[in-house]
Parts: C-alpha cells; sequence; structure tokens
C-alpha cells in the first residue's frame, strides 16, 4: 500500500509563524504580525501574498453563530445517487451542483457503497428541516437516495475549528497515543 505524500511547502521559520498566527486569527492585521514578531508590515505582507500564491491559504472565512443568523438545526445527511444521476451527470457536474446549494454547508464524496455523498445541511427549525427532506423524497426519489439522517440542534455544537489539527501538522508532531481523553 502506497503511502500518501504528507509533505508540506518548504516553509521558512518566519513564514510557519505568519501562518500559525493567520490560522489562529484570519483576521489578524499584518502589523500586528510585524510587532510580535519584529519584522516589518512589509515582510508579514509577502508573506501572506506567498502563502496565498502558493494556494496554502485560499481565503479567509468567518465562523458564523448558527444561532445568531437564525439556524438552529443542523442535519448530517448520507445520500445515495442512483444510476440515473451518474449516467446524466460527470463527478464534477455533481459536485458542482452540490456547492451551489444554499443549505449545504460542508458536501463530501464518500468512496463507499451505501452512500455517495455525507452533507451538512442548515435550518431554521425541526420544521423547515422535516419540509426538506420530505420534498427531496417525493421529488427527487429515482434520483436520491436518503440514506442516513442525523439531526441535531446547533446548542450541541462542541467544536467548529481545526486549529489544533492544523497545528499538529504545521509543527510535524506525530500522533500521540494518549491525544483522546479516554486512556
Amino acid at each position: 500500500m502506497e503511502k500518501p505524500n504528507l509533505t508540506l511547502p518548504k516553509l521558512t521559520k518566519n513564514e510557519q509563524t505568519v501562518l500559525k498566527k493567520i490560522i489562529e486569527q484570519a483576521k489578524i492585521p499584518d502589523s500586528e504580525i510585524a510587532d510580535k514578531m519584529g519584522l516589518s508590515q512589509q515582510a508579514i505582507f509577502k508573506i501572506r501574498h506567498k502563502l496565498e500564491e502558493i494556494g496554502m491559504i485560499r481565503g479567509y472565512m468567518p465562523i458564523i453563530d448558527f444561532k445568531k443568523v437564525g439556524i438552529e438545526t443542523l442535519v448530517v445527511l448520507g445520500i445515495k445517487f442512483t444510476s440515473r444521476v451518474w449516467e446524466k451527470y460527470s463527478e464534477e457536474q455533481i459536485a458542482e451542483r452540490l456547492r451551489k446549494i444554499p443549505r449545504v454547508i460542508l458536501a463530501y464524496r464518500m468512496p463507499e457503497s451505501r452512500l455517495s455523498h455525507l452533507l451538512v445541511l442548515g435550518f431554521m427549525n425541526l420544521e423547515q428541516k422535516d419540509r426538506f427532506l420530505m420534498n427531496l423524497q417525493t421529488r427527487y426519489a429515482k434520483e436520491i437516495e436518503i440514506v442516513q439522517v442525523f439531526p441535531f440542534s446547533v446548542d450541541r455544537i462542541i467544536k467548529e475549528s481545526n486549529v489544533g489539527l492544523l497545528n499538529i501538522i504545521l509543527n510535524k508532531e506525530e500522533f500521540d497515543r494518549n491525544e483522546f481523553f479516554l486512556d
């Protein structure tokens, strides 16, 4: 079995430090990073620009408080597209159409036989979620099989950040067997 290439692009110590600061706080001003690192604001700007140019930073997204914008319910939805869909659309066309669904927060292609995609969707409440799923079942019954539905309240979100994982990768740390709290 071939091991995946987990090597990062070669970054200088300063580039790694700037990346870590941006991961921790996306909107951090270059001047603040410069002050903390003892570098010029122009140097930080160049490093940030390089990280964007090489595609390591593709954009900056806010972390939204779902409840404050009216989203009370999230649903993890496992679906399987039928052969009818696969015959009509390519993999990329399906992915592009999923990206355009406003309710979809995350979408994953699953290499499993039981389901083809895993979606995370947001709803104002359970009634809206129910209407959406019933419409999906009736309108697209020949195209989509709903395999699994896991609804939950946004009040139950425990963590929604990948900062810890990104720091482990940047620091080139190995998996700690005691990392999970149950040991």
